[in-house]
Order: structure tokens, then sequence, then C-alpha cells
């Protein structure tokens, strides 16, 4: 017997994008990923008349990605998940494809853009200015840590991460060479001098605190600028985190102390 469904050998990835083509199929199926729920349940919480609700949810078990429990309750079935984990990074790009059309998002590792539904709750600044004022907030009120790149640029954001450094918070640079002569003038005879890792190029800007963070990309063209995406949330952050992380550990350790230079 041939398979039923989108698994079938002659159906196409086509079929799948078609199911989830639908704006109340999404809405069940994002929401159904969060729990488990009933028909009725369904029909209140999204606010959808009975007949839709059944009417989708049927097309959805059909396409074998939801499931119906012996309580009456529907879920999403492992496939499903599958997709939606998969899927779900589409929503973060679509939303933000005016960004993505003008800066070089292949400048992200493949493992974290496909992490970018962590993203959801993330809002685009397209003002310099906001953008600056927003780090410099971020900056000024961290009292853990911060983590963030440096380069030629906005050195108001470099003498902040300095007097946070004094007070005991713990700063870590992923610095591009081309600034380390820079680098070596401003923190010559500091007491305190922070963490300092070497990258050939900064596929652009981050910026980290227990707070919050902030991220921009290099344009096409390999421009730099403060067009950003900010966000306080603990998916923002965590992804933030892990992408400076994973920078940070394949970048060069800086051998010197830079601060007893003379």
């Amino acid at each position: 017997m041939k398979p039923k469904g989108p698994a079938g050998p002659d159906s196409s990835v086509a079929e799948l994008l078609l199911e989830l083509a639908s704006s109340d199929r999404r809405r069940i199926f994002a929401e159904l990923g969060r729990s488990s729920l009933k028909l009725n349940e369904i029909t209140k919480r999204l606010d959808m008349t009975p007949t839709e609700a059944f009417r989708q949810v049927h097309r959805l078990t059909e396409a074998r990605l939801l499931d119906k429990g012996a309580d009456g309750a529907y879920s999403l079935t492992s496939y499903a998940e599958l997709v939606l984990n998969t899927t779900s990074p589409l929503e973060f790009i679509f939303r933000s494809r005016d960004y993505f059309l003008e800066h070089d998002a292949t400048l992200i590792p493949c493992e974290f853009r496909s992490r970018f539904s962590e993203l959801s709750e993330a809002r685009a600044v397209s003002s310099t200015m906001e953008t600056l004022n927003y780090v410099t907030g971020l900056l000024r009120n961290a009292r853990e840590f911060i983590d963030g790149t440096v380069e030629l640029g906005f050195d108001v954001h470099q003498r902040l991460m300095l007097e946070r450094l004094s007070e005991g918070v713990k700063v870590r640079w992923l610095v591009q060479e081309s600034f380390l002569p820079t680098l070596r003038t401003m923190l010559r005879g500091k007491e305190k001098t922070p963490e300092v890792r070497t990258i050939r190029k900064l596929g652009g800007h981050i910026y980290l605190t227990e707070n919050g963070g902030a991220f921009a990309l290099r344009r096409n063209d390999g421009k730099m600028t403060y067009e950003s995406f900010v966000g306080e949330d603990g998916g923002f952050k965590k992804w933030a985190s892990d992408w400076f992380t994973y920078e940070w550990l394949r970048a060069r350790p800086w051998p010197e102390r830079v601060g007893s230079e003379s």
C-alpha cells in the first residue's frame, strides 16, 4: 500500500508547504507546538469557528502532522516536530527580509542561521543613533559581564567597557587584527585590561551583557553599519551568547598582557 500524505514516494515538499501556507493551519501548528489541545480548546484559543477548526485540524491530521490522543487532544507528530524546528527560522528571515536583502547573512555560521527561530522576539533597529544609544545603555547597566567586538569605530563604547571593567565587570573583547595597534595604545599602562582574542575580520558587531544584546552584520558591499537586531529575552541572549562563544573559541588568544607594555 502506498503511504498516505507528504511522505509518499509520489509526493513533493510542495505538498507540505501547501499545508503550511494557510495562516490558520500555521497558528494551529504553532499552538500545538506548545501543548496538546482538544478541538474545543483550539476553537477558543485561536478564536475560530468549530467548523473551521475541525476542517483545518482534519487537513493537518491527514498530512500526518497531527495525532489525536485517546483523550481527544491533538498533538504534533514526531515528523511535525521536525518540520516545526526546521521551518521556524523562516518566520524570522521573512519578517527581516529587508535587512537580509542588504546584509550578508552568510557571515553567520549555518548552525546559527538554522536557529533563527530563537530570535523571534528580536527587534530590528534601522537607525544608527538608536542602535548606539541602545548599546550605550546596555554597557552602562552591565554588572556581571560584557562580551563585545572591537574594531575601528565608536570608541565611546570601548571607553564604557573599560569603565565597567575597572568596577569589577568581566569584559571580553573579540578584536579585529587591524585594530591591534590602536588597542595597544588604548590599553597601555592600564592596571586592568579585558581578556582579548583576535580574529582576522569581524563578520559583524555583537554586544552582550546579562541584560540583553545587539548584533549587526556587514552589508553586502563589506561595509559595517549599525543597523541591528536587539533583544533582552532568553532566546535572543542564548543565541547571541552561543554565536559569540563560537567566534571566541576559534579566535586566537592574544598572548601578551597589553596593560604591561611600555
